[in-house]
């Protein structure tokens, strides 16, 4: 079993490239899920610092696992609006990241690999970590808050194999 020391790493690689990583322009779709205000505002403002097509933002878990469901048949026809990347609190009420994240799998909204989903967290627990590992649609793990620097990794990782970011 892999020991990670979350307080002295700067970023914790689970098999990713270790590269300088430059400013890229990411003409993707972005959803964010948090139920916290103030957590959506800031990620939303680190967003729009690259060249994104659009974002859209949750408050609930229910209301975005509606939003996909709703959209999956035109998405599997058009594949340039469905979502390139998927931020997902883990603490929320009623529905919590990782319920979302099986709600997902569950009905059959996205493939493995096909888009990448993060869990955004505040909770530096390992076994959130650990958890995160386990879920086969989640491509990492990113500690509160989503920084410039930390998007540009996810930016810059095209196979990142499950992977921590505490910068």
């Amino acid at each position: 079993m892999l020991k990670v020391n979350l307080k002295r790493e700067r970023v914790l690689p689970f098999s990713f490239p270790m590269q300088e990583y430059k400013k890229v322009d990411a003409n993707r779709n972005i959803v964010l899920i948090d139920d916290n205000l103030v957590d959506l505002v800031i990620t939303e403002k680190v967003i729009k610092k690259f060249k994104v097509n659009s974002i859209k933002k949750f408050s609930d878990p229910q209301t975005a696992l509606s939003f996909f469901k709703l959209n999956k048949s035109t998405w599997e026809s058009n594949k340039k609006d469905q979502p390139d990347i998927v931020f997902i609190d883990i603490n929320m009420p009623n529905m919590n990241g990782f319920d979302l994240l099986k709600s997902l799998k569950d009905c059959d909204v996205f493939k493995q690999g096909e888009i990448k989903i993060f869990l955004l967290s505040s909770s530096n627990n390992i076994a959130d970590v650990n958890m995160s590992k386990q879920c086969v649609l989640c491509s990492g793990y990113i500690i509160k808050p989503l920084t410039y620097s930390k998007m540009n990794l996810i930016l810059n990782v095209n196979n990142p194999n499950k992977y921590i970011i505490k910068i």
